[in-house]
């Protein structure tokens, strides 16, 4: 039966007692439901690897509780607490062969011989690996992906109550990261353990999780699904960690009761729902806001007859399903070089050449300027 996890004011200070201390997590609390996938995710240094290792119990934290399912683990040590752990460098025992790497978590709980065999052989079925078990080569005959379903199932095999994966596919090529995410999930789906998967590729976090957060500096930015996260993000650092987005400077030029009027320049502004501002900060005439966009919530042209606003282009990348222009505007607009994703090729359009900048405006999000990243 999985377990749920829960973390009640979770902090964690390195060198506590020094002028140098370093505060890596910051009260978290939430809850991973029973049979869950849960992604950690967040740019280096922001607390995920912290929390997973004091999860796990290798890490004392500073204060705040840390639950199995209802039962307190905060002081319990990493060996009597029932986890599997996936490190970044998969960790196998090189003087060991395939079925001894495996079996070893098994053989130290001195589990009996013939039940040792019949759960690694069950467990490299399900990782997809039954003939190199049948081979049973020293792991460093065996391919970064073979290497990796190996660490998982030594992982697996004494049925852990939680699954812990740090950072488990860094080590692998682009491709082979694909494919063993996905099979990563069905093998989580299969056998049903709450799942924690730290990461730093937003991407490969939102083809995994069921449910991510975003870490920064020791804080939960925010929790959801993928979906809740590309489309509904609660501030700007979100924003731009989930994807890409580009930022534009506005002003609140009139507020009713249902709309937010913003103005870009002179000669172009928008008229957003309220529920487009996703900030909780009261709202006043001439305050100094973010729009955000999506790439694929802009487009260009060479010419149009709608009020825009101009760029220049100066990157044009190809990438199959999507053609991505890569637009300099005026600073005074946007700080960065925005990114734009069409369909397909526009005509006539080359690199240096400048652009009309146009908005789906259904599709702005409104924020304060708090926390930009």
């Amino acid at each position: 039966m999985s377990l749920s996890l829960r973390y009640d004011k979770v902090n964690k200070i390195f060198d506590e007692d020094s002028k140098h201390a370093v505060h890596a997590l910051r009260d978290i609390s939430f809850s991973i439901e029973p049979g869950e996938l849960f992604c950690l995710l967040g740019p280096s240094g922001c607390g995920k690897t912290t929390l997973l290792r004091s999860t796990a119990g290798l890490e004392k934290i500073s204060g705040g509780s840390i639950y199995y399912g209802d039962k307190d683990v905060t002081t319990i040590p990493p060996f009597r607490r029932n986890i599997g752990m996936v490190f970044q460098s998969f960790a196998l025992y090189p003087h060991m062969n395939v079925f001894e790497n495996v079996a070893y978590g098994l053989r130290v709980r001195k589990v009996d011989s013939s039940i040792v065999k019949e759960k690694v052989t069950d467990i490299m079925k399900l990782v997809g690996l039954e003939d190199v078990l049948k081979r049973n080569p020293a792991p460093s005959a065996l391919s970064g992906g073979q290497q990796q379903r190996v660490a998982i199932a030594r992982a697996l095999v004494y049925d852990p109550d939680i699954l812990l994966l740090d950072e488990p596919l860094a080590n692998l090529d682009a491709k082979l990261r694909r494919y063993m995410r996905a099979e990563i999930r069905r093998i989580q789906k299969a056998t049903n353990i709450t799942t924690i998967f730290v990461t730093h590729d937003q991407e490969e976090a939102m083809a995994v999780g069921d449910r991510l957060a975003v870490l920064r500096d020791g804080v939960v930015e925010q929790i959801g699904s993928s979906d809740d996260l590309y489309n509904y993000p609660q501030n700007p650092f979100v924003a731009n960690f989930i994807g890409k987005m580009n930022f534009f400077k506005v002003k609140v030029a009139k507020i009713t009761e249902e709309k937010v009027d913003v103005r870009l320049n002179d000669t172009l502004s928008f008229s957003l729902d309220r529920s487009q501002y996703r900030s909780s900060s009261d709202l006043k005439t001439e305050d100094e806001l973010l729009i955000a966009a999506r790439p694929e919530h802009l487009s260009i042209a060479k010419q149009c007859d709608k009020p825009a606003i101009e760029g220049k282009v100066t990157i044009i990348q190809h990438l199959g399903h999507i053609v991505r222009y890569e637009v300099e505007v005026d600073p005074s607009y946007s700080r960065r070089t925005l990114e734009i994703d069409m369909e397909g090729k526009v005509a006539e359009i080359v690199e240096q050449d400048t652009v009309k900048i146009l908005f789906n405006e259904n599709r702005l999000t409104l924020y304060t300027q708090e926390g930009q990243q």
